[in-house]
């Protein structure tokens, strides 16, 4: 696939980026192959993150997986450069303080969707309307607490990652809604859209890691999924009615449920997702480049034909734990945490990935190789206990 520069090379191209997520690594590896500078504010401010940027901050409220507003402002305020920003890139963070994206597009150009499009988007009752009026199929949807909370799945609006989702309870809490759960494999379709169209560039099976308590923490993914020729056309669609309907631009992933020929919409995802790092050995110029095109109107003409799978799987620490300074991640890790940093039972200390022929042979070679990490984790432990 041969593109044209995105930008003239005289052009502000050669200013950084400005990458603002929950985990911006995987964006700013991408804009690296593709040539554009970034600079990354996000929760973990990693290893592999700031060999990626120019420069990198922590934006998370302190002891919480969640956006600080005053610590983005003030990052914002300390990195901008003399010449100003190429542009801004939102990723995960913000389906709970959409109208954060506000102060993002006032800083620079905005490539990825504006705050009234995230905030219609991920509003149960606006999006299950939508879903409704465009006849898409999804699981029922109520904002009320049900007399009998069996069969139904407690969310939080806003919520990401799994972490808000648990079996429904008699009392529903503010700022909550209830989804019926359904049978069916978890699955996603990482798309490119253009405001006017949808380009889905593969499938994805998706699988949890949780607890009892929050059994639906997002675990983990597998590319290379092939689905019956009409049902990829049922959701290519679907999709594409969505993205008309909405005006999203850019990455973005549409997670649902499929059982036999029968498939459900769980949720529409207007932006990067984890799932991006899956694709983007697919484009020469990384899907940071993609991104850039598509929320400026420009989609590739195909994607990619997929060449094999890949995995990625998310690893909880196992107990309370400090990373030691001579602690060595394999080179198939990534997000890799600074020396020195504590995390609490079940926090996600980094992620580790896989590649193979077959969706089934690259999700049993990443879970091998948390299983793997995970014992390097509990000997480091053990060792730590006995000195």
């Amino acid at each position: 696939m041969t593109l044209r520069p995105l930008f003239p090379p005289a052009a502000p191209a050669a200013a950084p980026s400005l990458i603002v997520a929950v985990t911006g690594r995987a964006l700013a590896a991408s804009a690296a192959r593709g040539g554009y500078a970034s600079v990354v504010l996000d929760f973990f401010a990693d290893r592999d993150t700031r060999a990626h940027a120019q420069a990198t901050r922590v934006v998370a409220l302190p002891h919480a997986l969640r956006m600080d507003a005053r610590a983005l402002r003030a990052a914002i305020r300390e990195l901008t450069p003399a010449g100003g920003w190429m542009g801004v890139v939102p990723g995960a963070g913000f389906e709970a303080l959409p109208a954060l994206l506000d102060l993002l597009a006032s800083c620079a150009p905005l490539y990825g969707n504006p705050a009234d499009v995230v905030a219609r988007v991920k509003d149960p009752a606006r999006f299950t309307g939508l879903l409704d009026h465009l006849g898409l199929p999804h699981p029922e949807v109520r904002l009320t607490p049900a007399a009998d909370p069996r069969g139904w799945l407690e969310k939080r609006t806003g919520g990401a990652g799994g972490l808000h989702i648990r079996p429904a309870r008699r009392r529903l809490p503010r700022g909550a809604y209830l989804q019926r759960w359904c049978e069916g494999r978890a699955l996603s379709a990482t798309f490119l859209a253009d405001g006017a169209r949808a380009l889905i560039l593969g499938f994805n099976e998706q699988w949890t890691e949780g607890t009892p308590e929050r059994p639906y923490v997002y675990g983990g993914a597998v590319s290379g999924l092939q689905l019956p020729a009409t049902l990829e056309a049922e959701l290519a669609g679907a999709l594409d009615a969505l993205v008309r309907a909405t005006g999203v631009v850019g990455l973005g992933s549409l997670d649902f449920l499929q059982e036999g020929n029968a498939w459900w919409i769980l949720e529409l995802n207007p932006r990067p997702t984890a799932t991006m790092e899956l694709h983007d050995p697919g484009f020469p110029r990384g899907l940071f480049d993609a991104h850039l095109r598509a929320c400026a109107g420009e989609l590739p003409p195909i994607a990619p034909a997929p060449s094999g799978a890949r995995a990625h799987a998310i690893v909880p620490a196992p107990a309370a734990w400090r990373v030691g300074e001579g602690f060595e991640f394999p080179a198939w890790c990534h997000d890799l945490p600074l020396g020195g940093t504590a995390f609490a039972p079940g926090m996600p200390v980094c992620t580790v990935t896989a590649e193979a022929p077959s969706p089934a042979a690259a999700a049993a070679l990443a879970r091998a190789r948390r299983a793997e990490l995970l014992a390097a984790i509990q000997t480091d432990l053990s060792s730590a206990v006995g000195a």
